[in-house]
């Protein structure tokens, strides 16, 4: 029998509504698995960091992640996805020369540029995983390499070093409508059913050129 105890809790929004997302450690390190394998993907040097922007409330979401860059041999640190925050962004790159940036939003490029700092020059030679609404801002930024990352509810899809955008989908199963709903296929102390993401897109069975088992998203195309 699954424990019910949870050893973290994070949250998730539905139509803009939060909702409390309780996890297990077991539950996350499955999940990290196969997030390492399209982590790999990139071929980083051993030992290499990389920096994780996420809120408090994203950790059942981001911690998976976080395990896969234990797991592929890296070293991992973190700062918080808001304004206030960014100059800590722009610090761990100057310092600790990260090779990729997991999750920048807009509040961290518009923090920057509120404490003096150039997004070029902050992301510039690394990989850069940026959400939606930090996307378009990046791509006209020189230098990087840039990634999508996108939350699916508790779950998370990024690209692989191919360009394919991958999601546990051991742990996830996406259903295609209007927009992705999201349930559980392995045993969780929160299973969920028919979670809207809100994010339109399909499902694609094709494999991808990185090797990784987990299925791929196209965004933006309905089933």
């Amino acid at each position: 029998m699954t424990d019910p105890r949870a050893d973290v809790v994070g949250c998730y929004h539905v139509a803009g509504k939060a909702e409390f997302f309780p996890a297990r450690y077991d539950e996350l390190e499955r999940q990290a698995v196969g997030m390492a394998r399209v982590l790999q993907s990139f071929s980083f040097a051993p030992g290499s960091v990389i920096l994780t922007v996420s809120s408090v409330g994203e950790v059942a979401q981001f911690a998976a992640f976080e395990k896969a860059i234990q797991i592929t041999g890296h070293y991992g640190t973190n700062a918080e996805a808001s304004m206030f925050d960014a100059g800590r962004v722009e610090s761990i790159c100057r310092q600790f020369a990260p090779v990729g940036v997991f999750g920048v939003t807009q509040a961290t490029l518009e923090g920057l540029k509120m404490f003096g700092h150039d997004p070029e020059r902050v992301f510039s030679g690394r990989t850069v995983w940026a959400r939606p609404d930090a996307h378009e801002g990046l791509s006209r930024v020189a230098g990087i390499d840039l990634r999508r990352i996108v939350v699916l509810g508790p779950a998370i899809a990024f690209d692989c070093g191919k360009g394919g955008l991958h999601f546990a989908s051991r742990d996830w199963a996406l259903a295609a409508g209007d927009t992705l709903k999201l349930s559980s296929r392995m045993p969780r102390i929160t299973p969920l059913d028919g979670v809207d993401t809100g994010v339109e897109g399909r499902v694609s069975t094709m494999p991808c050129a990185c090797g990784s088992r987990d299925l791929t998203i196209t965004l933006g195309v309905k089933a």
